[in-house]
């Protein structure tokens, strides 16, 4: 008993020391308290008691020992996670690295116990918090961006604005403007129609006209918007500017704040193929401008010398084409009147208040006049295949050769029918502004 309560006290005062880092310090520390607590004894009880000694010593060391491995771990870990995979345990982000998640190799209770005391679900919270604010910072930039993109777009006093194409819309325009092109390259029948050279009765006088190619229709909604989506691809701002119609004129027309007119005429698809209004006879003469320019591009050295500039047409060369050399009046098909035997229209012009109320009740685009102009092919062509040479809206001519005194012929869908007549009076003359009644066709002098 005496024994083991010496014992008992060796182990009380082991336990109460300060802990040692190493087992020879362990060893002489333990051997000296069993030498100065205990008598001498003789040499067999000795040597057993040195045996249990030898235990007890290796037990206290093996705990001080594990210890403090479990301390100097914790002191460790409190400064980065337990991530046991190597690969792939840090991303960056920015200025910082960011621990990434990755499945633990073990789930021992060491492992629980120290991840207790790790940080890392507040650290990984950070680093999501992080990425959301570069997220929040990316949105904003590109909000910025889409901003500045929009302001670079040029506003102007009458508030419009110079589109902005996509590519689709490029795509599209390059086809529909290549299209034009070729027709135009090739003398296409459909498109144009050839004039020769002759001599006719313009006025009581024989006039002598050189040939040309005239197109059967007016310039369309489509072709026109063609040439200023071209400017714009071309980056020709000022010269889209020029030539750009004025759409208000359809609200000053009408008398109204917001005509719809003024909005959908000629942007909307299903005006593509109406005749294009509202623009100055400068616009119009840029698009004839552009289109020799963009045809001479395409021709070849051969072709070439069998091109002369698109323009306007001069009048004689009009009433010529109108007239099928003279041989029809005063409109451009046989007969005195706008009407055919079957009651049909056969031009789009303004009626009188009675002609309007006689109306058929029964009616179809051909047989009844209209509120606003006709798609370009509208109504019977003559007999050199061109349409709407009276009525449907007045065309751009030059009076004359030399002083190209502004002027228009066959008059539209806001006139007279004495106004649509080929020799008609003219109720243009000398307007070189923007009207909702006021187009024009090219054409070109053949060698």
């Amino acid at each position: 008993m005496d024994k083991q309560h010496e014992l008992e006290q060796l182990f009380n005062a082991a336990k109460n020391q300060h802990a040692v880092y190493s087992f020879d310090e362990a060893q002489q520390s333990l051997l000296a308290e069993i030498k100065a607590s205990s008598p001498e004894t003789t040499p067999t009880k000795k040597s057993i008691f040195s045996l249990k000694n030898w235990i007890i010593m290796l037990t206290i060391a093996s705990t001080i020992v594990l210890t403090l491995f479990i301390s100097s771990s914790n002191e460790n870990d409190v400064k980065s996670p337990l991530i046991v995979s190597s690969k792939h345990s840090i991303k960056t982000s920015k200025n910082h690295q960011v621990p990434v998640a990755q499945p633990l190799a073990f789930q021992s209770s060491i492992g629980k116990e120290m991840m207790q005391h790790v940080p890392f679900y507040e650290t990984f919270a950070d680093s999501t918090l992080q990425i959301l604010e570069n997220i929040k910072s990316y949105e904003n930039e590109a909000n910025e961006d889409k901003i500045n993109r929009k302001n670079e777009i040029p506003t102007f006093e009458d508030g419009y604005m110079i589109p902005k194409l996509t590519q689709e819309e490029i795509k599209a325009n390059n086809k529909q403007k290549k299209a034009m092109l070729k027709a135009l390259e090739k003398f296409d029948k459909k498109v144009y129609a050839m004039i020769a050279s002759g001599t006719f009765d313009y006025q009581g006088k024989l006039t002598s006209v050189q040939a040309f190619l005239i197109q059967k229709t007016e310039v369309s909604n489509l072709e026109y918007r063609t040439f200023l989506f071209d400017l714009l691809i071309q980056g020709r701002t000022d010269d889209f500017l020029k030539a750009r119609p004025d759409h208000k004129q359809w609200s000053i027309l009408a008398k109204k704040e917001k005509s719809p007119y003024e909005e959908h005429y000629f942007s909307h698809p299903a005006y593509d193929n109406f005749p294009v209004v509202n623009i100055s006879r400068e616009g119009a003469e840029m698009y004839c401008k552009w289109l020799s320019q963009e045809n001479y591009k395409i021709l070849d050295d051969k072709k070439k010398p069998q091109f002369n500039d698109m323009r306007l047409p001069v009048r004689a060369e009009w009433v010529m084409a109108a007239s099928v050399e003279g041989k029809q009046g005063p409109f451009a098909w046989t007969g005195q009147n706008t009407r055919n035997s079957t009651r049909c229209f056969l031009a789009n012009y303004s009626l009188t208040p009675d002609e309007y109320a006689k109306q058929d009740s029964v009616a179809t685009q051909t047989n009844k006049a209209n509120d606003l102009t006709a798609p370009v092919s509208s109504y019977y062509p003559n007999d050199f295949g061109i349409y709407n040479m009276c009525g449907n809206v007045a065309e751009m001519v030059y009076n004359d050769v030399e002083t190209k005194a502004a002027g228009t012929a066959g008059g539209g869908w806001r006139n007279s029918e004495e106004e649509i007549k080929i020799l008609g009076p003219d109720p243009y003359a000398g307007v070189t502004t923007a009207n909702p009644a006021i187009g024009f066709r090219v054409v070109m002098t053949v060698k």
